[in-house]
């Protein structure tokens, strides 16, 4: 007989009596297993990096889930693989150093990660390992977005760093790197990006809502030395262009929405404006094709090759949509070379040295896809494919050959 306690009718409890056996059984097993050796304690390591070649890519994602700890993804271009991870805070903007041995970052930190005191910082990243050079601190007023090349660049001569601000009143910091220390902040009211020229000088342009450039020239010090406005080059209203740009030996080059390519000489000591030319003929037109995407297009400097992601049946606000094709133009003939499937590219770059590849990230899976411009299937085909990287990558940086 068992009362409720699981007592027998002798006063032995069972529950306690099956415990101690439970116990017992488990102490003789433990006495009969063999003898195991301690595992050795792992030693952490670091790696070196290979060493930055043309084909190192910097994946720029702003994480948009939780944009406060966005990322650089830096990748192995060739062999599609990953090499390494530098923070980038809040929406950080980069550019390589004109040398390709420093990756700049311009970015935002809050005292409270979301909130709290604001502070925005100019830091640079030695290529070859990734670790922090240096900080600089910049005024709380960088523009903060999606990265576009123009919203940080530095001078050709080296000396500044050329950083786009927005209150939302547009302003750029200039950045002495000699020094690390803010030279200057310039007005660039009604424009928008810092655009380098090509000589040694320092001297930047930025993009004008009336269709103009506005040219900025800096004394040895980073003040301003001089501004001029240019002739209207494209109509802002019926016919807007993207901030995103190409340099061309001495030119730059622009695709509007709605499918116009201006260029823009600066070899002399003032920016001149050889006639722009369409993407489309009379069939395309109709069909509604445009450009889209974010770095929308890539050009191969020796060949003369440009590549343009496109999209059918475009409407207001399709801008940002991803390729549906990629087409291939030659620059100087401004004639289509090839139609093919889009990958649906939202942001593309060319890769430099003996076998220059366009790199193109995919918008929808967060692939990066490389096609082998000398080849003879050249873009009908891509060479190779990677795995996903990130979270929301939005734009390709190569390294500097």
């Amino acid at each position: 007989m068992q009362n409720e306690r699981g007592t027998a009718a002798g006063g032995v409890n069972i529950w306690s009596a099956l415990t101690k056996l439970a116990a017992l059984m488990l102490v003789a097993a433990c006495s009969l297993a063999p003898a195991r050796a301690e595992l050795p304690l792992e030693q952490l390591s670091t790696t070196a990096l290979p060493v930055p070649n043309s084909h190192r890519l910097y994946l720029s994602d702003p994480s948009l889930g939780h944009i406060v700890d966005g990322r650089i993804h830096v990748i192995d271009g060739e062999k599609m693989r990953y090499l390494g991870l530098i923070g980038a805070g809040f929406a950080a903007a980069t550019a390589l150093s004109n040398d390709g041995q420093t990756l700049f970052l311009a970015t935002t930190y809050h005292s409270r990660l979301q909130r709290g005191i604001r502070t925005d910082v100019v830091e640079a990243y030695n290529t070859a390992d990734l670790r922090l050079k240096y900080e600089i601190e910049v005024p709380p007023r960088r523009a903060q977005g999606l990265n576009i090349k123009a919203l940080l660049r530095q001078t050709r001569d080296g000396r500044f760093l050329l950083v786009q601000n927005a209150t939302p009143a547009a302003t750029v910091t200039v950045v002495d790197l000699q020094s690390h220390k803010v030279s200057a902040e310039i007005p660039n009211s009604g424009c928008w990006g810092v655009i380098p020229w090509p000589q040694a000088q320092p001297k930047f342009s930025s993009v004008c809502g009336d269709g103009t450039l506005a040219t900025f020239e800096l004394d040895a010090s980073g003040g301003l030395a001089s501004r001029s406005n240019s002739v209207r080059f494209f109509d802002s209203s019926d016919d807007p262009i993207f901030m995103h740009y190409q340099m061309v030996n001495q030119e730059l080059v622009f695709v509007s929405y709605g499918g116009s390519v201006y260029t823009v000489d600066l070899s002399g000591a003032t920016p001149t404006f050889p006639s722009a030319w369409s993407l489309l003929d009379a069939q395309t037109r109709k069909q509604g094709w445009r450009p889209g995407g974010m770095a929308l297009f890539a050009v191969d400097p020796r060949s003369g090759r440009m590549v343009v992601g496109m999209h059918p049946k475009a409407t207001e606000g399709s801008h940002k949509n991803p390729a549906q094709e990629l087409w291939a133009f030659d620059l100087q003939q401004h004639k289509r070379l090839a139609r093919v499937p889009g990958h649906a590219a939202v942001s593309m770059a060319m890769t430099s040295g003996e076998k220059p590849e366009l790199i193109v990230l995919n918008g929808m899976d967060n692939s990066l896809v490389a096609f082998d411009l000398l080849s003879a299937r050249g873009l009908s085909k891509p060479s190779r494919k990677s795995a996903p990287f990130g979270e929301m990558p939005v734009y390709i940086e190569t390294q500097s050959p």
